[in-house]
């Protein structure tokens, strides 16, 4: 972690601003209107300058690009090899057939780079370009298959008039390609591109929609291709599951970390190849260490389910196979992952690009993450940002990192890399690691399935992996936070907006209400939130009743205060004449009452509550004398300090003869004595608030 001094002030600055530098150098030499015309050597240095390599023909996704290693498949994109793929078995003629290849590997060269510069985005982050990733993933899937199938469009002969590989296309070649969604996506875009004048093949323009047939019967419509969205997980299994992954971080983590990390001495004088030299010493470690919680109490066995063993039996305490040591550093990663997504909230390519250092603490000593965002930003390397970050999470990414270290020394250890004192550099570097029993786990290795491993997580814990009937994707937590905000923040969605990072409120709204019943549910606690606030005040006004020298209806001010106060003293009257006395639940029943069940009674903004119903229709008066308003108590302080400055500035604009400003100014003091009438009385008897009054009157 980093210290205060060392916080960078414009790290997020200087980011934005070589990443504008490189894209205005790169559309100084090449205009988005020229790269459709672009040759085979002006391609590759376009792309060379964009960071995708300089090889024509392989396009080149280097993880400076996205923040982390990604899947070799994509990394490294044979063109080439793609469009063969998605050709047709039969054996075309082979002169004209490499030149084609040749010119279908230039087109998808030339339409990258137009996607990567240009206005390529098309749905919620319109009118930007596309990010790294999603790039090379449409180049792998989907625009290989329609230039695959222009060329084999070509092959067959197409009409002379209509030259490219997507304006060759027959309609009948489009509806197929479009049962694809995304393809249907690209497709679009390369309409739009050519309306703009940057693409000059594009899909053919019909007034059909398909070739109709006219013999048989009518073709049924195909089926909408709907998406289903990530649901939120729900509460009740987030109430279960929280206190198992807190214990496997808090109380297991530490212990098993100290093991980690003295595995390298320990196994250092036998031969660590043979599992029985292997368990023996584990033996004799936990003879010699016992296992505490945060406690300071022995862990004698686990507080809840915990499987590291094959079959259906819990594993042994404490554990001795090598088996279980390496699969409780797998549940304590899945742990530490858990709570990170919980944490931030974040996107998941979010998550696997935080670097090793990415704790850092302000100034004003709280603690941050420090990461990228690569799906909504218009800067070709991303764009820096930070969470705050609690308590808990500092601690689980501080052991997440010492957990990949520890295991990478471990598989040195094991291939015989290291002699002595000297420890050869990892090429590691990433936050996530491969880990578990499998023979695939490799910890120098990244995390390849996030989705997997919270699955696992959970069914080690004891939990089912599907909660609500569908699996524990990553994104779900951050709809999960979204939901719990939207609920908890009810009148302040801006504030998710800005924690979960999105540009556009629309798509806010859209994660808080994805949820079909959540809409409900914030409603409940909205009004359950009315219902407390009034009670608070008819308690206030209550106690001043019954207090002597205790403030006019408890501090608060308005003019709806009065009338609580006398709905206070007819419930006080009916009480009495039924021979009841006022107890604890008095005050809710009369604050549900008054609320018509929390209908009413709304913060409209801060220290000022209305009475009327939401989306009352009648006139509105909101000022300090409405029936209907209320001036909450913790406005006073705001008030006493306001009406010194306005009666000093009303002297001002007095001596210098500002008549408007001095009739401005005394209409704003009397706005502010209206709010609270003990407030109101003691300053309007001062002689500096009467002469203000006697001037503009």
């Amino acid at each position: 972690m980093n210290s205060p001094s060392d916080l960078p002030v414009s790290r997020v600055a200087a980011a934005a601003t070589e990443g504008t530098r490189l894209r205005d150098e790169t559309l100084l030499l090449f205009p988005l209107e020229s790269l459709q015309y672009l040759d085979r050597d002006s391609a590759v240095r376009c792309q060379a300058m964009l960071g995708h390599g300089d090889r024509f023909g392989v396009w080149e996704t280097p993880p400076a690009l996205v923040g982390r290693r990604i899947s070799p498949n994509i990394a490294t994109l044979s063109l080439r090899e793609r469009l063969v793929r998605y050709l047709p078995d039969t054996p075309p003629p082979l002169d004209s057939f490499d030149a084609l290849i040749d010119e279908g590997v230039l087109w998808m060269t030339r339409y990258a780079l137009l996607c990567r510069m240009g206005p390529a985005a098309t749905h919620k982050n319109k009118g930007s370009s596309l990010d790294a990733t999603s790039l090379a993933s449409n180049l792998l899937q989907y625009v290989s298959r329609i230039v695959a199938t222009g060329i084999a469009r070509q092959l067959q002969g197409a009409p002379s008039e209509q030259t490219g590989f997507v304006g060759c296309l027959t309609v009948d070649d489009l509806i197929e390609l479009k049962q694809v969604r995304s393809i249907g996506y690209d497709l679009k875009r390369m309409t739009m591109f050519a309306d703009r004048g940057l693409w000059n093949d594009a899909p053919i323009k019909s007034k059909l929609q398909k070739n109709t047939d006219p013999k048989g019967r009518a073709v049924p419509p195909s089926e909408e291709n709907k998406s289903t969205p990530h649901p939120p997980i729900p509460d009740d299994y987030l109430a279960e599951m929280g206190p198992r992954v807190l214990w496997v971080v808090q109380d297991l983590g530490p212990n098993l970390l100290h093991l980690l990390e003295a595995i390298p001495e320990l196994f250092s004088s036998i031969n660590i190849t043979k599992s029985k030299n292997k368990t023996a010493l584990l033996c004799r470690y936990f003879n010699q260490n016992v296992w505490r919680d945060r406690d300071g109490q022995s862990i004698t066995a686990p507080p809840h389910y915990l499987k590291t063993a094959s079959g259906l039996r819990r594993v042994d305490w404490p554990p001795t196979n090598w088996d279980q040591v390496k699969v409780l550093s797998a549940i304590l990663q899945g742990a530490h992952l858990w709570v990170t997504l919980l944490a931030m909230a974040g996107r998941i390519s979010e998550i696997r690009s935080l670097p090793l250092n990415c704790v850092e603490w302000a100034r004003d000593g709280n603690a941050y993450v420090n990461g990228k965002t690569y799906k909504l930003s218009q800067y070709l390397a991303g764009e820096e940002r930070d969470w705050p970050a609690p308590e808990a999470l500092i601690d689980a990414l501080a052991q997440q990192i010492r957990l990949v270290k520890a295991w990478e020394l471990i598989m040195l250890t094991e291939q015989g890399k290291i002699e002595g004192s000297k420890t050869p550099q990892t090429e590691g570097g990433h936050f996530w690691a491969s880990l578990g029993s499998a023979s695939s786990a490799d910890p120098t290795y990244e995390l390849s399935n996030e989705r997997q491993a919270l699955m696992r997580l959970a069914q080690r814990l004891g939990m089912d992996p599907r909660p609500g009937g569908k699996s524990l994707h990553p994104h779900r937590f951050r709809k999960t936070i979204a939901r719990l905000m939207g609920i908890a923040i009810v009148d302040s969605p801006r504030v998710l907006m800005r924690l979960l990072g999105h540009r556009d409120i629309a798509m806010t709204m859209h994660y808080i209400l994805t949820d079909k019943a959540l809409r409900a549910e914030i409603e409940q606690v909205t009004r359950e939130l009315r219902i407390m606030r009034c009670q608070g005040v008819l308690e206030d006004i209550r106690t001043a009743q019954h207090t002597p020298g205790a403030p006019v209806f408890g501090g608060h001010g308005g003019g709806a205060a009065p009338l609580l106060s006398d709905a206070i003293t007819s419930k006080e009257n009916e009480l009495h004449q039924q021979g009841l006395e006022w107890e604890v639940d008095t005050t809710y029943e009369l604050a549900l009452h008054l609320t018509l069940g929390g209908k009413f009674f709304r913060l409209t903004r801060p220290g000022v509550v209305c009475l009327k119903e939401d989306r009352n229709a009648g006139p509105c008066t909101c000022d300090s004398s409405c029936i209907n308003r209320i001036e909450e108590k913790t406005a006073r302080r705001d008030v006493n300090d306001l009406i010194p400055i306005l009666v000093n500035q009303g002297h001002q604009a007095l001596a210098n003869n500002e008549l408007l400003l001095l009739a401005n100014t005394v209409e704003q003091l009397e706005d502010e004595l209206a709010r609270f009438e003990d407030i109101a009385a003691e300053w309007s008897k001062k002689p500096e608030v009467v002469t203000l009054r006697e001037a503009v009157a």
